[in-house]
């Protein structure tokens, strides 16, 4: 969906060949960075603009999604996990995709087919601790004592896979920086485009002075959450992190107060995915969740400032589901702020669904903390960026 045309001075255009992900292990030196993205993540108003091109590209459409825990083409191990090239195929293997058999632990517990998930449903829900229902994709997050029960779960045979539910956590009236750098006051959000942005964060700070609320611009759909957790709310930010980056993308301009965003009218609909929770961190299944709300609401871009774990086999299941099923969505990640080549997730997905962005500071250098590999498609400002909190 293109929203806008910048003018030809703004750094908003990528090739295709951009558009893959990096073959050099140094992303600065893979290119130099033609886009740049507020707040590390995402500048909303530049990536509206060349979304459809990701969308488009049939280069992208060609990734192979499902390497996550098996093996590459040449039987070597893909992003450092234990694989064996006799049974790649099967996602149930023990010491498969994040299937962690210590103490006591919640456990993503995918089923075959809508069918046994119903069976199961049925039969023996009121049986298990199940901490929350992910019915979109016939799973279910099911707290298990020990090694042997998470293992007998695994080799059921109405199991697909079965993962440990990793912990996620956050990544880290003025101009900043970041909004000259992207050039985003040379551009504007269309109003009434149907194009809408998710965040998924810590929440929402639906009463600061420097954020647009429904009240103040007179419109119940401007701005919509979801919490997949069973305490506190999606328009409450116990943290800071997920306004300080709503700051970064919408904060509003001409009102003497606070910073000013990339889209700064208060025009552009916003959904909140509170996949962190208060303190800062969250789990898989809650990022999962939330990731399922954005897309039900129509977003059509996501922000995810998050990361920690490894990969997890039932997002990746998620995004080739949306994928085969022609879903219009970007969801834009940070590279993660290990400073290292390592992998970082949800970043580093191989999927043309996922796009992951490194940082820069203010000169436009790649950031000492950033994270850089062969999944990097873009880098933007992430040092001391100022927004509200």
């Amino acid at each position: 969906v293109i929203v806008t045309s910048p003018p030809r001075a703004v750094r908003c255009h990528i090739s295709a060949q951009q558009s893959n992900k990096a073959t050099n292990n140094n992303f600065h030196s893979r290119f130099e960075p033609k886009m740049y993205f507020g707040h590390t993540a995402i500048s909303t108003l530049c990536l509206l603009n060349f979304g459809s091109f990701a969308f488009a590209d049939k280069l992208l459409r060609n990734r192979k999604l499902g390497d996550v825990g098996g093996l590459s083409g040449n039987g070597t191990p893909r992003n450092g996990l234990p694989g064996n090239k006799d049974e790649e195929d099967d996602p149930r293997r023990p010491g498969g995709p994040n299937l962690d058999f210590g103490q006591e632990a919640d456990y993503i517990v995918v089923f075959k087919d809508e069918s046994s998930h119903s069976s199961f449903s049925q039969n023996e829900m009121a049986t298990v601790n199940s901490v929350r229902h992910l019915s979109f994709m016939n799973g279910e997050v099911i707290k298990l004592p020990n090694a042997q029960a998470a293992q007998q779960w695994a080799e059921r045979d109405d199991v697909l896979f079965v993962e440990k539910d990793q912990e996620v956590r956050k990544l880290a009236e003025e101009v900043p920086y970041g909004i000259n750098l992207v050039e985003a006051l040379n551009i504007d959000y269309v109003a009434g485009s149907g194009v809408k942005a998710c965040i998924i964060d810590t929440g929402y700070a639906l009463n600061h002075p420097d954020l647009p609320n429904n009240i103040n611009y007179n419109n119940d759909n401007l701005i919509t959450g979801f919490n997949p957790y069973d305490s506190g709310d999606w328009s409450v930010d116990g943290d800071g992190h997920g306004t300080h980056v709503a700051g970064t993308m919408a904060a509003v301009g001409g009102n003497s107060v606070g910073v000013v965003g990339v889209t700064s009218k208060a025009n552009m609909p916003l959904h909140i995915g509170k996949g962190l929770t208060d303190s800062g961190t969250g789990t898989t299944s809650g990022v999962l969740d939330a990731m399922r709300s954005c897309v039900e609401n129509g977003a059509k871009v996501v922000n995810m400032s998050l990361g920690g774990g490894g990969p997890s086999s039932a997002v990746e299941s998620f995004l080739t589901g949306l994928e085969d099923d022609g879903t219009n969505v970007l969801f834009v990640a940070a590279a993660g702020n290990g400073g290292s080549s390592s992998y970082s997730y949800p970043a580093s997905y191989d999927s043309p669904l996922v796009m992951s962005v490194a940082a820069v500071n203010s000169n436009s250098v790649k950031a000492s903390f950033s994270q850089y590999n062969d999944q990097v498609d873009i880098a933007g400002p992430g040092v001391n960026v100022n927004s509200p909190t």
